[in-house]
């Protein structure tokens, strides 16, 4: 996640200095980078479907940086923030109930 935050760092400040190859490269980096989540191995569907929205976007922004369109590229850039900040919230609460049905079971 850490690493998604300064690409989404670097993606902003393209977008700030209308630096698109900033934004492009980080945007690019974004788009590749959940094939490590873990959810996305496991096959969850929620997580999938969260994943192709989160793609989609990020997709949206690449296009615009592309041509250089700058509320385009803002306007996905939104677009991205929400569905990134949408799929956290989900799988930060599963990932806690999962965390403490274990430690329940484990007497912890």
């Amino acid at each position: 996640m850490r690493a998604k935050l300064d690409y989404a760092r670097g993606a902003l400040e393209g977008l700030a200095l209308a630096k698109f190859d900033l934004v492009t490269t980080n945007a690019l980096q974004l788009r590749t980078h959940d094939y490590t989540n873990a959810f996305y191995f496991l096959g969850n569907p929620d997580y999938a479907a969260r994943y192709t929205n989160f793609v989609r976007s990020v997709d949206r922004l690449l296009e615009a940086a592309k041509v250089e369109n700058l509320e385009r590229a803002t306007a996905a850039y939104g677009e991205m923030t929400r569905d990134c900040i949408a799929c956290h919230k989900t799988f930060r609460r599963e990932q806690f109930i999962k965390s403490v049905d274990a430690a329940v079971k484990s007497g912890k």
